[in-house]
């Protein structure tokens, strides 16, 4: 049997979502790229509403959600952030704090989940190293234990929220190599607390997303119990892939929700735009263009929900493997993204030369959409993903 209806809880959940997302998040956009921060107004209806809580199991107070209802959430935040800042935020702490939900020890959950559950701290990944993106295990990021403590040194770069964890409190779920002659067996994941005498942090500036922010981190000499190790010690490299799986997923139904308000956008334009005596949706090239484009988001949205469906049943009930849940979450974030970058940039086109000034919302998705075919594995390594599940590993380069 198969079902496309959400439930009650969850249709409820997007009609509240969704009001927030019209009344408090849209109109502040233009404050936004002044302030080039998130307005406190819009984290602290976010916060009112659980939504930094989603993935926290509810005895922390959170809303214990699964991957399917937190996407239904973000894709109704993204319809009214064209920047994707906001969707960025929610993506990266929400895939990450239930990462912590799930594998951290007791005592840190109980220190560190109601606190990320209020919004009162942000969670984060730090894994990109400067030299080093998806390849994890020739990462040089070490957590070499010395008695009781684990002392973190290394480098972490193009890592999202720097700035909001700086200001607001939180810490980055961290991956390093705590045995490393044993490669990608030796590698450990970390809950490192934000500590501006042990972590310097760079500020890079984003092309795109004007509301997040961005930069390096620098691990000097930091002390972690084992309190903060996440999972088991050298478990890591198996469990950051869990991390990232939600996050593609949820990026795949961002990147088409995003590009169905512009595509919403360039149909309104369409209908009062005249040229040559007529509007030119009349014109029948721009036409199948428009039904190209809307029919691929329409796959696409499908594409992610199927994709969080599955991670939810694996997750929850191990139907899948891990494999065939990495493969469609895969299939789902290269089409995705690939399409609604494209879809954008169409929508932009309709609009002509205003298309190409910074008063249209479009140009700001185009940049944003953008980052989304690199963040949490680029569009090549998703190929080799699925290529690898398809043909069989003896078929990967060795």
């Amino acid at each position: 049997m198969v079902d496309f209806n959400f439930t009650e809880e969850q249709e409820l959940l997007r009609s509240t979502v969704r009001q927030f997302a019209e009344k408090e998040i849209a109109p502040k956009i233009s404050e936004m790229l002044q302030k080039k921060r998130i307005p406190d107004s819009i984290i602290n209806g976010m916060r009112k509403l659980n939504l930094f809580g989603m993935t926290v199991p509810e005895e922390f107070g959170g809303m214990g959600a699964d991957a399917v209802t937190t996407g239904i959430a973000v894709e109704e935040i993204s319809r009214a952030d064209p920047t994707v800042s906001l969707p960025v935020m929610f993506l990266v702490h929400n895939a990450w704090s239930y990462l912590i939900s799930k594998y951290a020890k007791p005592e840190l959950k109980a220190e560190i989940l109601p606190k990320i559950a209020r919004g009162e701290i942000l969670t984060g990944i730090a894994s990109t190293e400067p030299n080093f993106g998806s390849d994890i295990g020739s990462m040089t990021t070490t957590a070499i234990r010395h008695g009781d403590k684990f002392i973190l040194n290394g480098e972490k770069s193009f890592i999202s929220l720097v700035r909001d964890i700086k200001e607001n409190g939180g810490g980055y779920v961290t991956v390093a190599k705590t045995d490393p002659k044993k490669g990608t067996a030796g590698v450990t994941l970390f809950y490192v607390p934000y500590d501006p005498d042990k972590i310097e942090i760079t500020p890079l500036e984003e092309m795109g997303r004007e509301g997040s922010s961005w930069g390096a981190l620098r691990f000097k000499d930091y002390p972690l119990s084992e309190k903060y190790i996440i999972g088991e010690l050298n478990g890591g490299f198996k469990l950051i892939h869990e991390g990232f799986e939600f996050a593609r997923a949820l990026i795949a139904v961002i990147s088409a929700a995003t590009a169905m308000t512009c595509i919403n956008n360039g149909v309104e334009y369409m209908k009062s735009r005249k040229a040559f005596g007529q509007p030119i949706g009349k014109n029948q090239g721009l036409q199948f263009q428009l039904a190209e484009d809307v029919a691929k988001m329409e796959a696409a949205t499908t594409l992610g929900y199927k994709a969080l469906w599955m991670y939810d049943e694996e997750q929850k009930n191990g139907k899948f493997s891990r494999f065939e849940v990495s493969k469609e979450i895969a299939i789902a974030k290269l089409l995705s993204t690939t399409w609604a970058f494209d879809a954008i940039n169409d929508a932009l086109q309709w609009h002509g030369a205003y298309g190409y000034t910074k008063n249209n919302p479009q140009e700001l998705a185009l940049r944003g959409v953008r980052s989304f075919q690199l963040a949490e594995g680029s569009r090549e390594i998703m190929k080799l993903i699925i290529a690898r599940e398809t043909l069989g590993r003896d078929f990967m380069k060795s």
